[in-house]
């Protein structure tokens, strides 16, 4: 049960954060977080990462929550395994992130970003991130790196 707790904790922050963005930062407006590297910023996507799908709402809708679904079985599945702690902890990350996102496009029709960094090359400084998508990165790396050590 521990697992599904860390999932949903971070769904709940990462909710928390951007209900926090909402309300005390202004649409596309900007705030440096670290120095001018970390910015704090308020963008709205009415697709998945990149604007993929932005013009397809309903199919997006239609696959995140088939992966909200599939990403829910697997951890149900290797929950009560002993040790496997990258998988489980990846699949956790991965669902607890996805949930957040897929909240908001489920009631809003579209996710709240809010990070951006202003570091690397120009094209990955106009993308803007929120902590759910952090959290679905690292828990694939996580779920790479424990199926790469147990992997069937």
């Amino acid at each position: 049960m521990v697992w599904f707790g860390l999932a949903a904790a971070i769904c709940g922050e990462d909710l928390f954060f951007k209900s926090y963005v909402k309300a005390c930062v202004r649409e596309n407006s900007e705030k440096k977080l670290i120095g001018d590297k970390v910015i704090l910023t308020r963008v709205y996507n009415r697709g998945a990462m990149l604007g993929w799908m932005d013009d397809a709402p309903e199919m997006l809708r239609g696959i995140t929550m088939l992966g909200i679904g599939s990403l829910t079985g697997a951890l149900a599945a290797c929950r009560s395994e002993k040790g496997h702690v990258c998988r489980k902890l990846g699949l956790s990350l991965m669902l607890g992130g996805a949930a957040s996102n897929a909240w908001e496009r489920m009631k809003d029709g579209k996710v709240t970003d809010y990070i951006r960094f202003n570091a690397g090359p120009e094209k990955f400084r106009r993308i803007v991130f929120n902590k759910g998508d952090f959290a679905v990165f690292a828990g694939s790396l996580l779920l790479i790196v424990g199926e790469m050590i147990h992997g069937k």
